[in-house]
Order: structure tokens, then sequence, then C-alpha cells
């Protein structure tokens, strides 16, 4: 592994269940396993060959999509500079996935910058916030990352339904309360919800998060799929998360 710099508030992190590091912040932006489950979530079809990854941070859905599909060309968009230098050394540390690049660019500037109908699958853990929702972070990196601060919801949704062919495929997580809200935000980009997981924090809770697979022009029924619990009432992780810890994310065959 080629000497990469590492900050006095960064940490070298290793991904469970793959043999990926990447270099996180320590200001509370490091992934978390709301990326592993999504990075999870995806399917893939064979004709896909263009991936985006909308608000790309260090990098890391993008780095664990390729991972699961070599085939796969990724373009990583991400407003924040320091963010986007940071995953640029983290494609100098994983020189190995070849076909990844990251832009320093905002959501709301993707039609200025990038041809439409050029990606056949858009993925992103965009802000969970509303502005004015929830005690805003101290560290502006996080406050960026978390809260609607450099694009909303809305934004994200229109950048991924201009990027996206017919048939192309957006895979995003939500909180569970927004879930309505995305829905009608897709339903105006002519993008139909195919699949729908939706996470519970631990065993006997409600939902607080959703993983949203939707397909521009799809009019048919969604597939509805199994809850994932990460926690138990003990505040053991669940069979499945202990699995994708261990076993990791399944690769495309």
């Amino acid at each position: 592994m080629k000497d990469i710099f590492i900050d006095t508030d960064e940490r070298l992190d290793t991904v469970p269940g793959t043999d990926l590091s990447l270099i996180q912040k320590i200001d509370g932006t490091a992934f978390a396993i709301d990326t592993l489950l999504l990075a999870n979530f995806v399917r893939f079809n064979k004709d896909m060959n263009f991936a985006a990854d909308l608000g790309s941070g260090s990098g890391i859905l993008s780095f664990l999509v390729k991972y699961r599909n070599p085939r796969l060309q990724v373009t990583g968009l991400e407003v924040q500079e320091t963010f986007h230098e940071l995953s640029q050394r983290n494609l100098e540390l994983n020189r190995k996935f070849s076909d990844i690049a990251f832009e320093h660019l905002d959501v709301r500037d993707v039609p200025a910058r990038l041809l439409p109908e050029s990606f056949d699958l858009v993925v992103s853990n965009p802000p969970y916030f509303q502005m004015g929702n929830g005690r805003l972070p101290q560290r502006p990196g996080r406050a960026m990352a978390r809260h609607e601060l450099n694009g909303t919801l809305k934004d994200f949704v229109e950048a991924a339904t201009y990027l996206l062919a017919y048939g192309g495929k957006f895979c995003l997580i939500i909180p569970s309360s927004r879930f309505y809200e995305v829905v009608e935000y897709l339903k105006a980009g002519n993008m139909g919800l195919k699949r729908l997981q939706f996470i519970i924090p631990k065993e006997g809770e409600k939902s607080h998060l959703s993983l949203i697979e939707a397909e521009r022009f799809f009019n048919g029924k969604h597939e509805p799929m199994p809850s994932i619990t990460i926690h138990m009432a003990d505040g053991s992780f669940s069979d499945e998360m202990k699995h994708l810890f261990t076993a990791g994310l399944k690769k495309e065959k």
C-alpha cells in the first residue's frame, strides 16, 4: 500500500467484510451503517455501465458500488472541497479500483456540467434533515453532510432524474419520516418506486430509515422487501447485520 498522508483529524478505516481501506474524518462524517446498507441494497443489471454517486463525501459509497460491480465506471460528485480532496487521496490509496473519478460539483449545478441521461445507475445518501429541523452540528463538514445547506432532497432527486436514461435506477436512503415527500419528487420526475425496504434501529421500534429504488419511467407495482433490524432488544446486532459485517457485501458474478 502506498504511503498516504493522514492528518490529525483523520483515521484509516477498513470497511467491514471487505479488503477496502479508506481515510475518514473523525468529526462525525465517517461512513456509518446506513452507507453499508445502501451499498448492499443496490441491484445491478447486466447492461449497467455508468454510475453516479450524488454527495459522494470521502468516496465510500462509490468505492462500495465499484467493489460489488467492478464493471461499472463510477463518478462521485461532492460539493465540499475538503471531502472532494479526501476522496482523491482515497483513490490514491486504492489504486486497484480503476474507473472511479470524483468531481467537485454541487448537485444543483449538474445540468450545467453533465450530459442528460448519461448514467444507468445513480446512488445517494443525501442530507437527512431540512433546514430548521434538528440541531445543526457545530462542525461545518458534518452540518453540510447531514443538513440541507447545499441542496435539498428535492435537488438530489432532480439531479438523479436528469442524469438517468430510460430504465435507469436511482437507489437512495432517507429518513422514513420523509418517505411520502420523496415519492412526490420521484413522481414529478417520472420516476416510479420499484423497491422499498425499511430499516428498524432496534427490535420493537418503528422504522427510522428507508431504502428506495426508483426506476426512470417505471409504472408498475413496487416490491416491498422484509425490514432490516439493526439491533436486537438486548442491544446486540441482528444476525443480518452480523452477516453483513463478516461476510461483507455481495459481489456481482
